[in-house]
Protein backbone atom coordinates (compact mmCIF):
# COMPACT_ATOMS: atom_id res chain seq x y z
CA UNK A 1 0.00 0.00 0.00
CA UNK A 2 1.33 3.44 -1.17
CA UNK A 3 1.58 6.58 0.76
CA UNK A 4 -0.63 9.47 0.04
CA UNK A 5 1.40 12.70 0.13
CA UNK A 6 0.16 15.84 -0.56
CA UNK A 7 2.13 18.83 -0.80
CA UNK A 8 0.48 22.21 -0.97
CA UNK A 9 2.08 25.69 -2.67
CA UNK A 10 1.19 29.11 -2.37
CA UNK A 11 -0.82 30.17 -5.76
CA UNK A 12 0.79 33.36 -7.86
CA UNK A 13 -1.41 35.58 -6.45
CA UNK A 14 -1.08 34.54 -2.52
CA UNK A 15 -1.04 37.14 0.37
CA UNK A 16 2.13 36.41 2.32
CA UNK A 17 1.91 37.24 5.83
CA UNK A 18 2.69 40.58 6.79
CA UNK A 19 3.06 42.93 10.08
CA UNK A 20 0.65 42.82 12.00
CA UNK A 21 -1.51 45.37 14.30
CA UNK A 22 -4.19 45.04 16.33
CA UNK A 23 -6.87 47.04 14.70
CA UNK A 24 -7.22 49.88 17.20
CA UNK A 25 -4.01 51.46 15.59
CA UNK A 26 -6.16 52.25 12.66
CA UNK A 27 -9.85 52.04 13.89
CA UNK A 28 -12.56 54.17 12.35
CA UNK A 29 -13.24 57.19 15.34
CA UNK A 30 -10.57 56.27 17.59
CA UNK A 31 -10.04 58.40 19.93
CA UNK A 32 -11.13 61.42 17.71
CA UNK A 33 -9.68 60.40 14.58
CA UNK A 34 -11.29 58.82 11.62
CA UNK A 35 -8.79 55.94 10.64
CA UNK A 36 -6.25 58.25 8.77
CA UNK A 37 -3.79 58.14 11.45
CA UNK A 38 -1.31 55.35 11.89
CA UNK A 39 -0.35 55.12 15.18
CA UNK A 40 1.82 52.43 14.43
CA UNK A 41 5.34 53.94 14.54
CA UNK A 42 4.24 55.43 18.29
CA UNK A 43 3.83 51.79 19.44
CA UNK A 44 7.07 50.93 18.06
CA UNK A 45 8.50 53.83 19.41
CA UNK A 46 7.23 53.58 23.06
CA UNK A 47 8.16 49.51 22.88
CA UNK A 48 11.86 50.69 22.37
CA UNK A 49 12.39 53.43 24.89
CA UNK A 50 10.54 51.21 27.61
CA UNK A 51 12.54 48.56 26.67
CA UNK A 52 15.89 50.97 27.20
CA UNK A 53 14.13 51.87 30.78
CA UNK A 54 13.01 48.59 31.88
CA UNK A 55 16.15 46.60 30.97
CA UNK A 56 13.93 43.57 29.30
CA UNK A 57 11.44 43.25 26.52
CA UNK A 58 8.25 45.40 26.67
CA UNK A 59 5.37 45.17 24.61
CA UNK A 60 3.01 48.16 24.09
CA UNK A 61 -0.50 47.52 21.98
CA UNK A 62 -3.34 50.19 21.84
CA UNK A 63 -5.13 50.09 24.68
CA UNK A 64 -8.97 51.67 26.18
CA UNK A 65 -8.92 54.91 27.94
CA UNK A 66 -9.63 54.34 32.07
CA UNK A 67 -11.64 56.81 33.71
CA UNK A 68 -10.26 58.25 36.57
CA UNK A 69 -6.78 56.45 36.24
CA UNK A 70 -3.13 57.75 36.41
CA UNK A 71 -1.92 58.27 33.34
CA UNK A 72 0.58 55.76 33.70
CA UNK A 73 -0.34 52.68 36.30
CA UNK A 74 1.20 52.00 39.54
CA UNK A 75 2.10 48.35 38.63
CA UNK A 76 4.51 49.95 35.94
CA UNK A 77 5.91 52.44 38.12
CA UNK A 78 6.57 49.61 40.69
CA UNK A 79 8.26 48.02 38.40
CA UNK A 80 10.42 50.64 37.23
CA UNK A 81 11.48 51.08 41.02
CA UNK A 82 12.57 47.26 41.31
CA UNK A 83 14.77 48.21 37.97
CA UNK A 84 16.39 51.39 39.78
CA UNK A 85 16.72 49.16 42.98
CA UNK A 86 18.69 46.65 41.35
CA UNK A 87 16.16 43.85 41.09
CA UNK A 88 14.82 41.46 38.54
CA UNK A 89 12.59 43.42 35.85
CA UNK A 90 11.00 40.21 35.42
CA UNK A 91 9.90 40.02 39.17
CA UNK A 92 9.03 43.40 40.52
CA UNK A 93 8.64 43.96 43.92
CA UNK A 94 5.80 45.82 45.36
CA UNK A 95 6.83 49.72 45.89
CA UNK A 96 5.38 51.77 48.57
CA UNK A 97 5.14 55.96 49.61
CA UNK A 98 6.77 58.51 46.82
CA UNK A 99 8.41 55.74 45.01
CA UNK A 100 5.08 54.95 42.32
CA UNK A 101 4.68 58.83 41.84
CA UNK A 102 8.30 59.34 41.01
CA UNK A 103 8.69 56.62 39.00
CA UNK A 104 5.66 57.00 36.97
CA UNK A 105 6.78 60.76 35.81
CA UNK A 106 10.30 58.95 34.73
CA UNK A 107 7.53 56.34 32.59
CA UNK A 108 5.09 59.50 31.57
CA UNK A 109 8.63 61.56 30.22
CA UNK A 110 10.19 58.62 28.00
CA UNK A 111 6.61 58.01 26.52
CA UNK A 112 6.30 62.02 25.86
CA UNK A 113 9.33 61.92 24.58
CA UNK A 114 8.28 59.16 22.00
CA UNK A 115 5.07 61.14 20.74
CA UNK A 116 6.90 64.16 20.27
CA UNK A 117 9.27 62.30 17.39
CA UNK A 118 6.45 59.39 16.05
CA UNK A 119 2.51 61.35 16.88
CA UNK A 120 1.12 61.08 13.47
CA UNK A 121 0.35 64.21 11.71
CA UNK A 122 -3.23 63.25 10.49
CA UNK A 123 -4.50 62.73 14.45
CA UNK A 124 -6.49 65.11 15.71
CA UNK A 125 -6.70 63.33 19.42
CA UNK A 126 -5.64 64.83 22.55
CA UNK A 127 -3.82 61.40 23.46
CA UNK A 128 -3.84 58.11 23.41
CA UNK A 129 -3.77 54.55 25.33
CA UNK A 130 -1.69 51.89 25.67
CA UNK A 131 -1.44 48.78 26.68
CA UNK A 132 2.11 47.95 28.44
CA UNK A 133 3.55 44.54 29.01
CA UNK A 134 6.99 43.66 30.58
CA UNK A 135 7.00 39.91 31.75
CA UNK A 136 4.56 39.55 34.12
CA UNK A 137 3.83 43.35 34.76
CA UNK A 138 1.21 44.65 32.81
CA UNK A 139 -0.88 48.45 32.91
CA UNK A 140 -2.50 51.31 31.54
CA UNK A 141 -0.72 54.14 30.08
CA UNK A 142 -2.13 57.43 28.34
CA UNK A 143 0.33 59.61 26.19
CA UNK A 144 -0.35 63.04 25.39
CA UNK A 145 -0.65 64.69 21.75
CA UNK A 146 2.41 66.83 21.61
CA UNK A 147 2.41 70.60 21.95
CA UNK A 148 1.71 71.92 18.29
CA UNK A 149 5.07 72.91 16.60
CA UNK A 150 4.68 77.09 15.78
CA UNK A 151 7.14 77.51 13.16
CA UNK A 152 8.35 81.03 12.33
CA UNK A 153 6.75 82.26 9.08
CA UNK A 154 9.03 82.26 6.45
CA UNK A 155 9.16 85.63 4.74
CA UNK A 156 10.38 85.86 0.95
CA UNK A 157 13.93 87.72 0.42
CA UNK A 158 13.86 91.28 1.11
CA UNK A 159 13.60 93.29 -2.41
CA UNK A 160 15.05 96.92 -2.87
CA UNK A 161 14.65 99.19 0.03
CA UNK A 162 12.92 102.55 -0.04
CA UNK A 163 16.06 104.16 0.89
CA UNK A 164 17.80 102.32 -2.15
CA UNK A 165 14.66 104.15 -4.68
CA UNK A 166 16.91 106.81 -6.82
CA UNK A 167 14.61 109.91 -7.42
CA UNK A 168 15.68 113.23 -9.34
CA UNK A 169 15.90 116.19 -7.03
CA UNK A 170 15.88 119.30 -8.93
CA UNK A 171 16.09 123.53 -7.56
CA UNK A 172 14.06 125.46 -9.68
CA UNK A 173 16.00 129.22 -9.96
CA UNK A 174 13.69 131.33 -11.17
CA UNK A 175 10.33 131.80 -11.44
CA UNK A 176 8.77 134.90 -12.71
CA UNK A 177 5.27 136.66 -14.54
CA UNK A 178 6.55 137.67 -17.84
CA UNK A 179 4.14 139.96 -20.59
CA UNK A 180 4.15 138.23 -23.75
CA UNK A 181 5.38 141.75 -25.47
CA UNK A 182 8.61 141.27 -23.31
CA UNK A 183 9.18 137.97 -25.20
CA UNK A 184 8.33 138.90 -29.08
CA UNK A 185 10.12 138.92 -31.32
CA UNK A 186 10.81 135.42 -29.75
CA UNK A 187 13.85 134.26 -31.60
CA UNK A 188 17.33 132.32 -30.78
CA UNK A 189 19.86 135.05 -28.76
CA UNK A 190 17.01 136.72 -26.57
CA UNK A 191 17.90 137.75 -23.72
CA UNK A 192 15.18 137.31 -20.50
CA UNK A 193 16.09 138.98 -17.32
CA UNK A 194 15.94 136.57 -14.07
CA UNK A 195 15.45 137.44 -11.21
CA UNK A 196 16.40 134.85 -8.65
CA UNK A 197 14.71 134.79 -5.39
CA UNK A 198 16.33 134.09 -1.99
CA UNK A 199 14.15 131.23 -1.61
CA UNK A 200 13.78 128.29 -4.38
CA UNK A 201 11.43 125.64 -4.75
CA UNK A 202 12.57 121.52 -4.19
CA UNK A 203 11.06 119.51 -6.76
CA UNK A 204 11.04 115.47 -7.05
CA UNK A 205 8.58 114.92 -10.10
CA UNK A 206 5.63 117.00 -9.99
CA UNK A 207 5.48 117.39 -6.26
CA UNK A 208 7.23 120.31 -4.34
CA UNK A 209 9.00 119.19 -1.08
CA UNK A 210 10.27 122.21 0.23
CA UNK A 211 11.88 125.30 -0.20
CA UNK A 212 15.84 126.12 -0.51
CA UNK A 213 18.36 128.42 -0.95
CA UNK A 214 21.21 128.21 -3.43
CA UNK A 215 24.75 128.92 -2.89
CA UNK A 216 27.90 128.55 -5.07
CA UNK A 217 30.47 126.18 -4.91
CA UNK A 218 34.40 127.06 -6.07
CA UNK A 219 34.20 124.11 -8.79
CA UNK A 220 31.58 126.30 -10.54
CA UNK A 221 28.35 124.16 -9.05
CA UNK A 222 25.63 125.32 -7.10
CA UNK A 223 25.15 123.77 -3.50
CA UNK A 224 21.07 124.05 -2.52
CA UNK A 225 20.70 124.17 1.41
CA UNK A 226 16.61 123.00 2.57
CA UNK A 227 14.95 125.60 4.36
CA UNK A 228 11.83 124.76 4.82
CA UNK A 229 9.74 121.37 4.32
CA UNK A 230 5.96 120.80 2.95
CA UNK A 231 4.78 118.53 0.10
CA UNK A 232 2.63 119.85 -2.11
CA UNK A 233 1.34 119.28 -5.86
CA UNK A 234 2.40 121.13 -8.59
CA UNK A 235 -0.76 121.50 -10.82
CA UNK A 236 1.21 124.29 -13.27
CA UNK A 237 4.45 125.85 -13.56
CA UNK A 238 4.16 128.87 -13.16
Amino acid sequence: MSDLRIRSEAGRDAVWPQAFLPPQARAEDHFGDRGEADFAPLLQGCSTALALLFGAPVTVLPGQPVRDGPSVAADLAGLLATVRMGGDPLRPAPAGGVAPVRYAGVIAAALDAVAAQQWPVASRASGYDLDIRCGATSGHANVAAPPPVIRPLALPAPGPQLDDLPLRLRVELASDMVLVSHLLPLRAGIVLPINPGPEMPLIIGDHRIGRATVAPLTDGRQQATIVAIGVEHRESRP
